[in-house]
């Protein structure tokens, strides 16, 4: 069963890193068409502002889940980190729970975000916006999904050398 989870969770971890890399590939792309179209001779397009939107709606979307995998979600270690290894080990499964809760909480309401969301369309880039408020329903999907991962052992940590240190 451990090894079926394993697998179950590389694969969500490795479609969240890829919409993660594609996300952050198109801001990068549309902030240099918005940056070129600022000098003279280039043209200015006027979706690439909507696109970014988007863009960074997806990041957030596709990695929170991967964050809140490694612990670095919402990490207070000014709190936590003086803490005995045991007691420490018990908040984060805490958090985990909270965080799990309130996933399953507000799916609902996320599903009928996107569901009133149909037949709605962007104005500039002519798309279906049920594609980007999809993300609504991503959010806490994948927050449930790798908190319940992490409850079962799966939780991952960050290099040493990540993050600020005091």
């Amino acid at each position: 069963m451990r090894l079926v989870l394993a697998a179950a969770l590389a694969a969500i971890r490795s479609v969240c890193r890829a919409g993660t890399l594609v996300a952050f590939t198109v801001l990068i792309g549309v902030v240099t068409i918005q940056v070129l179209g600022r000098i003279p001779g280039f043209p200015s397009f006027s979706w690439t502002e909507e696109v970014a939107r988007f863009a960074l709606v997806y990041l957030v979307g596709f990695s929170c889940g991967l964050a809140l995998l490694r612990g670095e979600m919402v990490n207070v270690d000014l709190f936590v980190a003086p803490l005995p290894a045991g007691l420490r080990r018990g908040i984060e499964r805490l958090v985990d729970v909270i965080v799990l809760a309130f996933s399953l909480l507000i799916i609902p309401g996320a599903w009928d975000y996107v569901a009133y969301s149909l037949g709605e369309r962007a104005r500039s880039v002519d798309i279906p916006m049920i594609t980007i408020y999809a993300v609504m329903l991503l959010i806490p999907v994948s927050l449930a999904l790798f908190s319940t991962f992490r409850l079962l052992g799966h939780a991952e940590t960050p290099p040493a050398s990540h993050g600020e240190l005091t």
